[in-house]
């Protein structure tokens, strides 16, 4: 039964990762890249200086809390696996379009959560948004908002978790030997402990973890580095030859090398597909724009910056094989991989013993435990805020509060079941989902792209006032923005400037 679905999800995957995927998200980052005069670049010390607010309030939580719950979804099962499988279907030219989809990604990013914070509206007194909430009130397309909701709320609490959860099991079971069923287990039962603590707690326990993890990964990434750094100029070079396939060695055509090179990374940064939006809109922030600067930032940090480490921790060591029959010398383990198809995070895990030695693969085990973990964390509230949206309204206050306990208990049941499939249907599943929600959810910010163009010409020309910028839907606003509700958020600002 499951040699079947894996083999209906690989059909559905062919056509949703096909060309139409690449012109999707390349296509859509240069565009924005440019309409946005290259703001990712112009502003980039402003970018990541607005990571850094921790302005909160009952409705929502700080900039700074807002980043760290998004990063927990971003960091993941992506930077770590995902680089290894890009690199063994791909070879290392995939690293090289991994960046560089990051790098025009994040202006796609930047467009999707500026425009849910600008739509976002409050309920049950928080501040709830995302691809589905701009569909209705940026649009007009109520029926459009509800069939988003649900592909978000199916693809992040039954699908999405698949492979980070998968990730976690298996780094256990090859670290320490601890059985699939035992690490789904825990896991299973410390989410459920942490999302019944609703957005503030998921915010709390993200911005604790977040910044550990990524510090730590960071460090020993540049240890690695270090050990190897007289081959860094020979690896670049082999990387860019290799990324437009005229390296032999590692075969693959260009298409398969450019495909897996922005898959893995768009899965990596999940930009385009919706996913950040909801956490954006919870921000307490005075502009949209400033929060899109914010999780615009935050694909630098994941894509650019973390696969980037992976990646070369994995190529410098030598420690991978690809699916055309390089196998690497950096482990006498390879060989007995390639034969049986292995990879994955075992080829970090090879990568960081060849430093650290024995404790490498309990070290990557605990490493992508913390990644993984917070990857579901996340998803659990997106998945939250698109059922509200599902049923939101008072006369159905208490439909959301059974809707929600039913997804608290539910979401952890999946997720022990997810920790014993197999490797290839875990991730799948995940990219089923994460396709099926880039296409529903791109269609939206492409079509609502002048108005971030709009408030991005607004935050610069306040930006060049010398002026703390901050959103005015007075001067500029349209139908279906909650205007009172940002007239609340800024009423000092509104005060001070009449």
């Amino acid at each position: 039964m499951l040699n079947s679905l894996n083999n209906v999800v690989n059909f559905l995957n062919s056509y949703i990762w096909g060309v139409g995927m690449l012109i999707l998200i390349v296509g859509s980052g240069l565009y924005f890249t440019i309409r946005l005069h290259g703001f990712q670049f112009v502003h980039f010390k402003d970018m990541w200086s607005r990571i850094i607010d921790k302005q909160d309030s009952d409705s929502g939580i700080s900039a700074f809390g807002s980043f760290c719950t998004t990063m927990a979804m971003r960091v993941g099962t992506g930077n770590v696996a995902g680089v290894a499988v890009a690199i063994y279907m791909g070879g290392p030219g995939a690293l090289f379009w991994m960046i560089l989809a990051g790098m025009t990604n994040s202006a796609v990013c930047f467009s999707e959560c500026t425009l849910s914070v600008l739509y976002k509206t409050r309920i049950d007194g928080q501040y709830r948004g995302g691809g589905a909430y701009c569909a209705e009130r940026g649009l007009g397309w109520k029926k459009y908002g509800a069939f988003m909701a649900m592909i978000l709320m199916i693809g992040t609490s039954v699908f999405m978790p698949a492979a980070a959860t998968y990730t976690i099991c298996d780094g256990f079971h090859n670290a320490i030997k601890i059985p699939m069923w035992v690490s789904a287990l825990v896991i299973a039962l410390i989410l459920a402990v942490v999302v019944i603590g609703g957005v503030k707690r998921i915010s709390a326990i993200a911005s604790m973890i977040v910044p550990f993890m990524v510090t730590v990964y960071l460090i020993a990434a540049i240890v690695i580095i270090v050990m190897n750094i007289t081959a860094v100029p020979g690896l670049i070079k082999e990387v860019v030859t290799a990324a437009f396939a005229k390296n032999a060695v590692f075969g693959g055509t260009i298409g398969v090398i450019i495909q897996q090179g922005v898959k893995r990374g768009t899965f990596s940064s999940a930009s385009g597909m919706g996913e950040a939006s909801p956490t954006a809109a919870a921000a307490e922030t005075s502009h949209p724009v400033k929060q899109g600067m914010a999780n615009a930032a935050g694909v630098w940090l994941d894509t650019v910056i973390i696969c980037t480490a992976s990646g070369l921790m994995i190529l410098l060591t030598d420690c991978f094989n690809t699916a055309n029959g390089y196998v690497g010398s950096g482990s006498v383990e390879l060989p007995a991989l390639a034969a049986a198809g292995t990879n994955g995070v075992i080829f970090v895990q090879l990568a960081c013993k060849t430093v650290m030695g024995k404790i490498a693969p309990t070290f990557i085990a605990i490493m992508l435990a913390l990644f993984s973990f917070t990857c579901l964390i996340s998803y659990y509230y997106e998945a939250e805020t698109a059922a509200m949206y599902l049923f939101q309204g008072d006369s159905k206050a208490k439909i959301r509060k059974v809707v929600t306990w039913i997804m608290r208990i539910a979401m952890p049941v999946l997720i022990f079941i997810w920790g014993n499939l197999e490797s290839d249907i875990a991730w799948n599943l995940s990219d089923l989902a994460l396709g099926s929600c880039t296409w529903v959810n791109m269609l939206v910010v492409l079509l609502l792209s002048p108005k971030v163009i709009a408030l991005y010409k607004d935050y610069e020309s306040q930006m060049k006032e010398k002026k703390d910028p901050y959103y005015n839907p007075d001067k500029l606003t349209w139908d279906g923005v909650d205007t009172e509700m940002w007239k609340d958020i800024n009423k000092k600002y509104i005060e001070n400037d009449k």
